[in-house]
């Protein structure tokens, strides 16, 4: 070996193992704010150099001196031993501090040393795993030729940074660490062989790391504005959040998320218990509030979806535009929708594109809006135009489920008490005039609210019920007479079609129910989507709610194991109902919660919940790092890294056979063909055998028709390789790189 090959092997070799080591180290040290002084480079350069050189002797004599620098280590650790077990307590003890402020684990303290610590010896401590992290990765570099165990010496430092919510690391080592694990991998294959291409490839590799971290410079965000890209907690929190959307993934195909054109209850499923935030509501008076996403009008018996739309004026549906004296909602999404949430009586509609009158599309993707509406129920002069066109539409429902919802309407005895309010011998259980007269109107609520009563005694709120067997004929039905469990969904449809049936002009709705607070802002949880029925009477629509008022969407409550807790808030409507003489019922009463509400000006961020928005002290806007952002350069980056590693590796193989001498080439092809043999389980021909012993122990030198025979068997074993099972080919060509 030449002696500038030899320089350069041992100058590469040190240089990678030291910018690896001592960027795991800094971007330590950065982070959790220790400092690392000169001296204790020492023991990282020191052992990196003496290994590296003791390394470079081949065969046994470089393995024994590498062993006598080990043991002097291992010596000077005896003698300074005392000094070496403080510093190490004293970086166990920072890091569970650096721990538990980040997270909040008081359990951690439990994992500190008894005895107490100075914070100035954590860099003896890390000097200490410095020498130990060096003399692995020098072992790795140099006699396992390997770079997984190198980059596995390393790493933990830089996965801290990256781990603690509350550290702030550096950019610069990252990049260090990232170049030297980056030239290791593209050189790899040459260091393992002795010959001349060593230098080259180490030059070569070196390039194309610097490049490719070059542009990912570009796009890494400034160290002031740099914030850990994830925790743990957000890590258990996606897992969790994968884990509830596998067990829902029946609401999800149902299309009860995001307001969609059809919901499918034959596939409904457990509705997760999880409370994520959904939103942020502000109103100017407190009130309880019906946040409408969208509303439905046409049912199958199995599905609900949206129908014909209204073309005329918005006032039609929308009576109270333009009226005074009303109340100011505004409502910030977590994440941006499709749809905007609004509440009944609108004074002044909010952005978007009002879409009939079922929907206001969120066609701007905004996450801020707000509107206006009447809290008060005044009367008012209705559209005779809206009004055929709700009653055309709005009490359709198929034969089969009209005929099953006014059977089991009949067996109830609650529905009896309401017989003198029905035309006699007419066609329909109500013959009342459309719309104007007040009392029809009241008629209409009363009944409809009865029915709302009736429907929700039926069965018992649960958020996992029982699946709609996959043999009823219909939803409504099989809910009213079989179901002994159900949650909003259930309820809402079959009291929709109930009140069809009877007659009442209604359509299911789905959004989120909460109590606002005037000049609070109150958060809405996923807990508190809601499905619920809307009646068209006296000229509005107005809210009829069929689901107990035990739901976990009036509560906001789940006992420990996953049900929802009984409230002493709750109304007894049924005993009310009972003892009501006449029907003035003009809207649904608000409903108790005790859901609790935080304001940000007022709560610290220690007392916040886990999923508020925290708003940092100085007033400064903090810029958070969205992994999703730079979904698209990572993805990017993992194909040139891919594919420049499997074209790196080939190229050099090619070169190497192309210059090696007959017999030497002879060998090499021979042992690429035992490597593809392993993967195919082929037979290898007896002569190439032969010609590979020929090459190895004889002094004939074979000629090009003899080489030209192993090249031969060597493309006819890539050609079978390459024809085989698509997952094993991916394998072979990008992973170990041998086609």
């Amino acid at each position: 070996m030449k002696k500038n090959d030899l320089l350069f092997r041992l100058l590469s070799d040190w240089i990678l193992i030291c910018i690896g080591v001592l960027g795991s180290l800094y971007c330590l040290t950065t982070a959790e704010a220790f400092e690392l002084r000169m001296p204790a480079l020492v023991p990282i350069l020191v052992p990196a150099l003496a290994l590296v050189c003791c390394l470079l002797f081949q065969g046994k004599s470089g393995k024994y001196y590498a062993l006598g620098v080990l043991g002097l280590l291992l010596l000077v650790g005896w003698l300074f031993r005392a000094e070496l077990i403080e510093g190490l307590r004293s970086l166990w003890a920072s890091l569970i501090q650096k721990y538990t402020e980040g997270y909040g684990y008081s359990w951690l303290l439990r994992l500190l040393p008894k005895e107490p610590c100075t914070p100035e010896a954590a860099g003896v401590g890390i000097a200490v795993l410095a020498c130990f992290e060096t003399c692995f990765c020098a072992l790795s570099v140099r006699l396992w030729k390997r770079t997984t165990p190198a980059a596995f010496s390393i790493l933990p430092g830089v996965a801290a940074c990256f781990v603690l919510a509350n550290t702030l690391p550096a950019r610069l080592p990252i990049l260090a660490v990232a170049f030297s694990i980056l030239t290791q991998a593209f050189s790899q294959s040459a260091r393992r062989r002795s010959t001349g291409e060593h230098s080259k490839a180490i030059l070569l590799s070196a390039l194309v790391s610097a490049a490719l971290l070059g542009l990912l410079l570009l796009f890494l965000p400034d160290q002031k504005d740099f914030q850990s890209p994830f925790t743990w907690d957000d890590l258990n929190k996606k897992l969790e959040r994968w884990h509830e959307e596998q067990n829902n993934i029946g609401n999800i195909n149902a299309g009860l998320y995001g307001n969609p054109e059809e919901v499918d209850l034959d596939k409904l499923s457990a509705l997760p218990n999880r409370a994520d935030p959904a939103l942020y509501v502000t109103a100017s008076e407190t009130s309880y509030l019906y946040l409408r996403g969208s509303s439905y009008m046409d049912f199958d018996g199995s599905s609900w979806s949206r129908g014909a739309l209204w073309n005329g004026s918005r006032n039609a549906a929308f009576p109270y535009l333009n009226r005074y004296d009303s109340a100011e909602l505004s409502i910030e999404t977590h994440h941006v929708e499709g749809t905007l949430y609004t509440t009944y009586q609108l004074t002044a509609l909010p952005g978007g594109t009002l879409v009939g009158d079922a929907y206001i599309e969120n066609s701007g993707d905004i996450d801020r809006y707000s509107m206006r509406f009447r809290t008060g129920a005044e009367p008012v002069e209705f559209d005779e135009a809206y009004d055929a066109w709700v009653r055309e539409n709005c009490l359709r429902i198929p034969e089969r489920t009209g005929t099953a919802v006014l059977a089991w309407w009949e067996a109830q005895e609650g529905s009896r008490d309401l017989g003198s309010l029905f035309a006699a011998n007419s066609g329909a259980y109500l013959n009342i005039p459309g719309g104007g007269a007040d009392d029809s109107a009241t008629q209409e609520e009363y009944i409809a609210r009865q029915a709302a009563r009736l429907v929700s005694e039926t069965a018992k709120y649960s958020r996992n019920p029982e699946q709609m067997p996959a043999d009823a004929p219909d939803f409504c039905e099989w809910f009213l007479n079989e179901a002994e469990e159900g949650y909003c969904v259930h309820f809402a449809s079959a009291c929709t079609a109930l009140l069809r049936a009877l007659g009442i002009p209604s359509r299911y709705v789905s959004g989120y129910v909460c109590q606002a607070r005037a000049g609070e802002r109150v958060s809405v949880s996923t807990l508190q989507a809601h499905a619920w029925v809307e009646i068209w009477t006296g000229g509005r629509w107005i809210v009829v709610e069929p689901t107990p008022d035990y739901a976990t969407e009036f509560s906001g409550i789940l006992d420990p194991d996953g049900s929802p807790a009984e409230t002493e808030t709750a109304a007894s409507t049924a005993a009310e109902a009972e003892t009501t003489p006449a029907p003035e019922v003009t809207k649904p009463q608000p409903i108790e919660t005790t859901a609790p509400t935080e304001s940000p000006e007022t709560t610290e961020p220690a007392q916040t919940e886990p999923d508020a928005p925290v708003t940092p002290d100085s007033g400064e806007t903090q810029r958070w790092v969205d992994p999703k952002e730079l979904t698209g350069i990572w993805i990017l980056v993992g194909l040139i890294l891919i594919l420049g590693r499997r074209t790196l590796i080939l190229r050099l193989r090619e070169r190497r056979i192309r210059r090696a001498k007959p017999n030497d080439r002879a060998r090499l092809l021979y042992r690429y063909i035992l490597r593809l043999q392993k993967r195919i389980d082929s037979i290898i021909p007896p002569e190439a055998e032969e010609l590979a012993r020929k090459a190895a122990y004889s002094q004939h030198e074979l000629d090009e028709d003899e080489l030209a025979f192993l090249r031969q068997v060597y493309e006819q074993q890539k050609t079978r390789l390459a024809r085989s099972g698509i997952l094993r080919r991916l394998w072979c060509k990008y992973v170990l790189a041998v086609i």
